[in-house]
This record gives C-alpha cells, sequence and structure tokens, in this order.
C-alpha cells in the first residue's frame, strides 16, 4: 500500500511539471499563424445611414503554442478582385464597393510581444456620402504582409468579407407657392 502511495504521488508530481514553451515539440514555429479572428464567422454586415461616416476597426490575431517573442505589425489592404471569386463560391452577387467609398485610414494592426489580439487595430473609414444607392456592396480586406515573415498567414482567415448597405436618407423639398420652403424627410411618412 506504501509503495503504491509513494508510485501515486511521484506520478502526480510529474504531472505538475509546467509544460515547456512549445509543448516539447520539434519546430513548434511551424504551428504559429497570423489571422483575422473577425474573417470567422463570414461576411460581416454593417447598415449605415448617410451622411454619417463610419469606422471600422480590424484586429489581427496571432495563435501558436509559443509565446510572442517579438511585436509584429500585419499589413492590410482592399482587394476588390475577390469580391467576384466570392460570389461565384457561394451563389452570391455582392456588387464590389468603389474605392470613392472607403479609405483604410491605419492600413497596418500591431500585435505587441507576448499577446495574441492587436491592441492597435488598422482603421477603415467607410464615406457613406460616396455610395450611388442603397445596394449591398462588399469590401474583402485581406492580410498583404507580416513584419516577421516566419509567421504563417492562415489563407482560412485571411480575408474579412465586409457587406455594406447604407441608406441615402434622402431630403425632398416641397414648396408653398413662393413663400415657404419646408425639407421633408420621407423616411418618417
Amino acid at each position: 500500500m506504501k509503495k503504491l502511495l509513494l508510485i501515486s504521488l511521484i506520478l502526480g508530481i510529474a504531472a505538475c511539471e509546467p509544460l515547456k514553451d512549445g509543448y516539447g515539440l520539434d519546430n513548434p514555429e511551424q504551428y504559429s499563424r497570423i489571422y483575422l479572428a473577425a474573417a470567422y464567422n463570414g461576411v460581416q454586415e454593417l447598415n449605415l445611414e448617410a451622411p454619417e461616416p463610419a469606422q471600422v476597426k480590424i484586429f489581427a490575431n496571432y495563435s501558436g503554442v509559443v509565446s510572442l517573442g517579438e511585436s509584429v505589425s500585419v499589413t492590410l489592404g482592399a482587394d476588390i478582385s475577390q469580391v467576384s471569386e466570392y460570389n461565384q463560391r457561394n451563389g452570391t452577387h455582392f456588387q464590389p464597393m468603389a474605392q470613392a467609398c472607403y479609405s483604410l485610414e491605419k492600413d497596418s494592426s500591431l500585435i505587441p510581444a507576448g499577446h495574441t489580439t492587436a491592441t492597435e487595430p488598422a482603421v477603415l473609414d467607410i464615406i457613406t456620402q460616396a455610395f450611388a444607392d442603397e445596394a449591398t456592396y462588399l469590401l474583402p480586406v485581406r492580410i498583404l504582409s507580416v513584419s516577421q515573415p516566419s509567421l504563417a498567414v492562415n489563407s482560412a482567415l485571411e480575408t474579412l468579407y465586409i457587406a455594406v448597405t447604407c441608406s441615402a436618407g434622402i431630403l425632398y423639398i416641397t414648396s408653398n407657392p413662393l413663400t415657404d420652403y419646408t425639407l421633408s424627410d420621407i423616411e418618417n411618412w
């Protein structure tokens, strides 16, 4: 009985020993990936109303079995060429967003050493006044580069698809002959 207790105690102590960084794997860096977590849930939909501009903050992410040893800058960019490919693959009919409708105010996202999520996001401005109509437009934003070339990009989560529908919020002018001008918002009729 004492022998069994001693063996159990030794095994228990060995089991409590902390795992080494990298879990003892050969070349643990091969399991590290940079990705956009927001890309996981498919198309992110935004319903906006002109003339109010909108800002979208995009955070890059890191996953791996070793801690991120140094800060990593992830550069993002719009890639309108992916809209037709997305439509074919998913049976959708999105229109590509016109370049006048968006601007990457800040095109990089910074993941600090030791973190898994960026603390400094990329910033996308949506310019609602530039929308021609109330159709839904698709804007693919993808990872273009990573400051640490040894880090691979997760190809399944490298592109964030943002669908934007913008209501015009149009105001109409009606008048009484020659005297009174009234602005009416037909949305509340």
